[in-house]
């Protein structure tokens, strides 16, 4: 049987520090995270406030402990990612601060059913899991709400919606049901079970301020990759545009060193005039001032890429 007791509120002005569990909340607004969180901590208190489906009562982090079976736990709810009336990238900034004073044992990927799993939730949904990466996911659990809302079996629901299995099927936890109206308090005890499970599985390694900061460094790689491709298939198009119009408009090679000059000039150092060298080696007859222009672009990504890797990675 469960106990639960000495439940207080925290803040993020004095975070968290490390207990025997730490568990955050994630999901849409109106998931059910407030509620669950509250399901989870157990009392008479509602901690953290809860009131439709449509707004989000959560302002960014928060987070309030409680000791269950004289262990102490903290659960950390989040506001919700369609929240309008919250700036995503201070959600951001509160995340990365929780992190980096409360290491992490299970992000509790929270979802509602009995509704239609739309594609834009989906793609929501995703996105809330490839911002803590697949190191992120293994440390994830599903927490299905309103499941007394289907006509059939949480399983069969999953079998019918593949989307939906997916997303369960890319987090290591697997998933739990909770009917945040009942007080049984017999599936918290089996959600613990579970988390205890996870977290063996993972070697009792949680997931850390490093690692989140790995994964967003290479989300913004894979968009430098992403524009720098663009920018170069752009480059090439143009050039070959240029050369089959017979190199009219010829740019001669003043002009492109022209181009390194800027470039040099606008900090960028010697990468822009390595790549702008290479220029003047093509041939006047192939460029025009569309090819000139192209070159300039190709050799002002390639800097901007440079600089990404070496300032994400210092």
């Amino acid at each position: 049987m469960v106990q639960s007791h000495k439940m207080r509120r925290g803040s993020m002005s004095h975070p968290p520090q490390l207990s025997d569990l730490n568990i955050m909340l994630l999901g849409l607004t109106g998931a059910g995270k407030s509620a669950s969180g509250n399901t989870i901590l157990g009392g008479d208190r509602k901690t953290f406030e809860e009131r439709n489906y449509f707004t989000s009562e959560t302002k960014l982090c928060a987070p309030a402990h409680t000791v269950v079976d004289r262990r102490t736990i903290t659960v950390i709810d989040t506001v919700g990612l369609s929240d309008t009336a919250v700036k995503v990238t201070d959600v951001q900034a509160q995340i990365e601060q929780t992190i980096q004073n409360t290491q992490l044992d299970v992000f509790l990927l929270v979802i509602k059913l009995g509704e239609t799993f739309t594609k834009e939730k989906h793609k929501a949904v995703k996105c809330i899991q490839e911002k803590f990466g697949a190191k992120g996911l293994k440390h994830t659990i599903v927490l299905f709400t309103h499941a007394d809302q289907l006509r059939v079996s949480v399983e069969d629901h999953l079998r019918r919606c593949r989307t939906l299995r997916s997303v369960v099927d890319r987090c290591s936890g697997g998933f739990h049901v909770f009917n945040n109206k009942d007080e049984d308090r017999a599936q918290v005890t089996e959600l613990l079970e579970k988390i205890e499970s996870l977290r063996r599985k993972n070697g009792d390694r949680r997931y850390t301020e490093q690692d989140y900061k790995e994964t967003r460094n290479d989300l913004w790689l894979k968009k430098c990759d992403i524009f720098v491709a663009i920018a170069l298939g752009a480059a090439v198009a143009v050039l070959a545009g240029a050369a089959l119009r017979g190199g009219a408009g010829l740019l001669g090679g003043g002009g492109v060193l022209e181009g390194a000059d800027v470039l040099r000039a606008a900090g960028v150092g010697e990468a822009g005039t390595m790549m702008m060298s290479v220029a003047p080696r093509t041939g006047p007859a192939l460029l025009g001032a569309a090819g000139g222009a192209a070159l300039l672009a190709v050799a002002a990504c390639a800097v901007l890429y440079c600089l990404a890797r070496k300032y994400l990675f210092r």
